[in-house]
């Protein structure tokens, strides 16, 4: 059963790790489409650009996702638990 565990463990980390890089590449885009906005309104200029919202919330969204998997990848059993008997333990 630790065994499970331990597998189940390193592939929530592993996942949880994409998904949080995934989360910030999508951040980051979402970022610079926002900036672009910025950049032209403030120069009075006008310009066709996408809605970065929605990009940034689903960035939100993958990095908390990511973040939940991560901990539960490193939260996870590191080594093997022998039970020991009650009387060894008084």
């Amino acid at each position: 059963m630790i065994q499970c565990m331990k597998v189940l463990s390193k592939m929530s980390l592993i996942v949880g790790v994409l998904v949080l890089v995934g989360g910030v590449v999508m951040l980051a885009w979402g970022s610079w489409i926002a900036y672009w906005h910025y950049a032209t309104l403030s120069t009075g200029r006008s310009a066709e650009f996408t809605n970065p919202i929605p990009l940034l919330l689903l960035a939100a969204a993958l990095s908390a996702v990511g973040g939940f998997f991560t901990g539960l990848g490193l939260a996870g059993p590191r080594k093997n638990l022998t039970e020991k008997p009650v009387e060894e333990l008084s």
